[in-house]
């Protein structure tokens, strides 16, 4: 059975996600830039701005001069990662996803290999999920069908925005690819690329295709091999499947940006606390941690790892975490929002001791092993943040960077004498 990959493209995702929230914008030139940035530039176009000139990188200044009445918006991607999951969990009744899915640039990739026993059955199910997306969510995607990821990724793309379906049959890919633009392919859109294309006036896709391996060799190095394949329509990269959304999330927006690593530090403990509270009231563990800044300009950093074992203990989590905050921190601006991500799973089984419980080392003393009393400790923290709540003991470091304020004191009152005492007892 031949691959079927299915390719659903939304043009001008985040502008249309904005029309979506305040449908007085649909028609008008909108353009996305970042609004606390000194020299902000644009970063996505409706069709309306790009008729006028305004492409993504123009300088804001020079956008407003171009078009007059260009509406410029900062960029909201708390409603573009909401909107695409939403679109993500739709067309998942469909195929599987791909991974990739469900970017800001609202592109979406399903595998319909095997899902459809015919070619026509696969047509018939992207077109309805093309049609089941206009309807729940008001976009309009374009849609494109072929044997791999790269071909029905420029066959969506070509459509813009204006087709439905475009379907590139098996063996027809190279002839599909000839005679469009040699930007298409994603090998091409590097810089070092590009100044070599325009230097041999290599401008279409069949330009590339007449030349050999070596001739490519010659001309682009490393690149040659990914320009040959791309332009015959392979696959660079296996279509793997969509990694699984974290689990157990926990962030926070800074009332004051700041770059103080160790004012930083000191907010992500406070969510590495919430993270392994929720860890332990549902009595699973996290195999998976990744680390997200958010810098005043709107640009992120983000560092994940996985482990061979599982972390579940406040200590662990919190060290992990630390370690790739120092990872996701590559600049020195200040940074806005903090999250923590975690992806859960199921404790491993393990076998219990049956000669040490109840024994004497598991007895506190004075001379017990320094890691066992640390570990005696966490416990004790951890039932009585469960009991108390998260807040209930904190580092003494927090309330210097104000996160916590110490509770406060009741006002004295003296105490009422009883009915019948003696004056020499009243106070």
């Amino acid at each position: 059975m031949d691959p079927t990959i299915l390719h659903v493209a939304i043009d001008s995702f985040a502008i249309q996600a904005e029309r979506l929230r305040c449908p007085k914008l649909i028609g008008r030139p909108v353009a996305l830039a970042p609004a606390d940035s000194p020299r902000p530039r644009v970063l996505a176009a409706s069709r309306e701005a790009r008729a006028a000139g305004v492409a993504p990188g123009t300088p804001l200044v020079v956008a407003r001069r171009l078009c007059r009445d260009l509406v410029p918006l900062s960029p909201d991607r708390d409603l573009y990662a909401g909107l695409a999951d939403s679109i993500r969990a739709r067309l998942s009744l469909y195929a599987p996803l791909g991974d990739g899915s469900g970017l800001p640039s609202g592109r979406f990739v399903l595998d319909l290999t095997g899902v459809a026993r015919t070619h026509d059955a696969a047509r018939d199910r992207a077109a309805r999920a093309g049609r089941d997306v206009e309807h729940e969510f008001r976009l309009h995607p374009t849609l494109g069908l072929a044997t791999t990821r790269l071909v029905s990724g420029i066959a969506a793309r070509a459509l813009a925005p204006d087709g439905e379906l475009l379907d590139v049959r098996a063996g027809s890919e190279e002839a599909f690819l000839a005679p469009l633009a040699a930007r298409v392919l994603p090998s091409a859109r590097d810089p070092g690329a590009s100044s070599r294309l325009d230097l041999l006036a290599l401008r279409a896709v069949r330009d590339i295709q007449g030349l050999t391996l070596t001739q490519l060799h010659a001309a682009f190095g490393p690149l040659a091999t990914l320009l040959w394949r791309e332009s015959r329509g392979l696959d660079t990269a296996p279509l793997r499947a969509i990694d699984p959304p974290p689990t157990a999330v926990a962030e926070e927006t800074l009332g004051a940006e700041t770059n103080d690593r160790r004012a930083l530090a000191l907010r992500l403990t406070r969510l590495a606390i919430e993270v392994a509270g929720g860890l332990r009231a549902r009595r699973v563990v996290a195999w998976r941690l990744a680390v997200k800044v958010i810098y005043a300009d709107g640009r992120e950093g983000f560092a994940g790892a996985d482990w061979g074992g599982a972390l579940s203990g406040e200590p662990e989590l919190r060290g992990e975490a630390l370690a790739l905050l120092d990872r996701a921190l590559t600049r020195r601006v200040r940074v806005r929002r903090l999250r923590l991500e975690a992806w859960e799973g199921a404790p491993a089984a393990a076998q219990l001791s049956l000669w040490d419980s109840g024994s004497k080392e598991d007895a506190p003393s004075s001379g017990a092993c320094p890691d066992r009393r640390r570990a005696a400790l966490h416990r004790a923290l951890q039932a009585l943040r469960a009991r108390l709540g998260s807040g209930a003991i904190v580092p003494a470091a927090w309330f210097a960077y104000g996160l916590a304020s110490p509770a406060p004191r009741r006002p004295h009152q003296p105490r009422r004498p009883r009915p019948g005492a003696p004056a020499s007892a009243r106070p």
